[in-house]
């Protein structure tokens, strides 16, 4: 096995990824494999379409190739977005027009997300003004051995530092991912756990989660020495 790490192309952004895409996050995810999300009839395409095409154009995002294999798609991914201060379609507006969707399963997710972020300006709490964002981590489980994960995690690190981010964040949903960031020391702002969380109607949708304690929001400030 040869593996590189390397930022995907334009070009690579097609209809097979994204559904590698989704086979690979959206079936392990906590709160996707809970609500035994259904792909790709029940994902819902036009936010991971809008995710995907920021993504494309940010250049930001980052893949794993097996070279050993004439598969063109990745075996891991990191997507990844530039969100500026003075930009409106940074990653928290992808999060608010995706709670407006009307997805059942989805409802009950996008209603935590939101929730998670509300009242939290990054830009304002931390002075910064572009935040690299680690919107989206995945690795094929045949790979799942290799820490590709952890190793994605410090790529984006290295980037972020070459292209002077002042900060990198992400969105935490399970204990591996939240373990992989906290090794690379960010920290987490803000967490709700699926145990005692309970959505607009009073439910607690989430709480037979027991492997995973919940969802975080994880930065790190790389303007520190």
């Amino acid at each position: 096995m040869s593996l590189i790490c390397r930022l995907m192309r334009e070009d690579e952004f097609t209809l097979d990824f994204e559904l590698f895409l989704m086979e690979t996050f959206f079936q392990h995810e906590p709160m996707n494999k809970y609500l035994n999300t259904k792909i790709p009839d029940e994902v819902n395409l036009s936010w991971l379409k809008e995710v995907l095409h920021k993504a494309k154009y940010d250049n930001l995002t980052l893949a794993f190739y097996d070279t050993n294999t004439q598969h063109s798609l990745p075996v891991a991914f990191a997507i990844n977005h530039h969100d500026k201060i003075d930009d409106h379609n940074h990653s928290d507006s992808l999060y608010s027009s995706l709670n407006k969707t009307n997805l059942l399963k989805y409802e009950h997710i996008n209603e935590l997300l939101t929730k998670l972020h509300e009242n939290i300006n990054l830009f304002e709490k931390f002075h910064c003004k572009n935040l690299f964002h680690i919107y989206l981590l995945g690795v094929d489980p045949k790979y799942r051995q290799n820490k590709l994960a952890s190793q994605l995690i410090e790529s984006a690190i290295c980037i972020a530092k070459e292209k002077n981010f002042d900060m990198i964040y992400a969105d935490a949903t399970s204990n591996y991912s939240l373990n992989a960031f906290l090794k690379y020391d960010f920290q987490i702002i803000k967490t709700i756990n699926y145990d005692s969380y309970e959505n607009s109607y009073g439910e607690k949708i989430f709480q037979n989660i027991h492997t995973h304690k919940g969802c975080s929001i994880v930065i790190k400030d790389l303007r520190m020495k």
